[in-house]
């Protein structure tokens, strides 16, 4: 087997045992949310997160054959570069989800969550998990995580939107 194939090899079990470790930490948790509901584990950020680190996997997996040799010596040598994908993935997914409950980011396409009866007495960050949609928008916003995570330079790419847009909003007008 040529070099190249061999690191990809490498990478891909690497990102297969991470996997593994995710589904095996992850079952239990959703069968545990799942008989106990209202629990806080069950919270939309939690699940943009977990489904952001999944994009995040099947990305990199996606992209290993087009990268440079660089790129594949440096994730083959090393179980953080292999595991930092996947976790910007779901930081960015969670990014993502705190966007639509902001409203920066609505439409159609996009989902719309409302606050929960009696999250008045909730304050401050906490105030993001006190909130509901119907299924559809649990669907879309799983969707949009997934692809947040599977491809970082979508989710960067909406971040420049408004970083250009505050920008252009700062500039005096004349």
């Amino acid at each position: 087997m040529n070099e190249t194939l061999e690191k990809i090899r490498t990478i891909s079990n690497r990102l297969a045992k991470c996997l593994g470790v995710l589904v095996v930490l992850f079952v239990p948790g959703a069968f545990y949310v799942y008989l106990r509901p209202g629990n806080h584990l069950t919270s939309p950020p939690m699940a943009a997160f977990m489904v952001g680190i999944i994009g995040g996997f099947v990305g990199l997996q996606r992209r290993l054959k087009k990268m440079s040799d660089d790129d594949l010596t440096l994730l083959a040598n090393s179980w953080v570069y292999v595991c930092l994908s996947p976790l910007v993935g779901g930081i960015l997914a969670v990014l993502i989800y705190v966007l639509f409950v902001s409203g920066l980011l609505a439409g159609d396409l996009f989902p719309t969550f409302v606050p929960d009866q009696g999250s008045e007495s909730v304050v401050g960050i906490s105030s993001i998990f006190a909130i509901h949609g119907g299924p559809g928008d649990y669907g879309k916003m799983l969707v949009w995580c997934f692809i947040a995570g599977f491809s970082e330079r979508f989710a960067t790419d909406i971040i420049s939107r408004f970083e250009t847009q505050a920008n252009t909003s700062d500039e005096p007008r004349s």
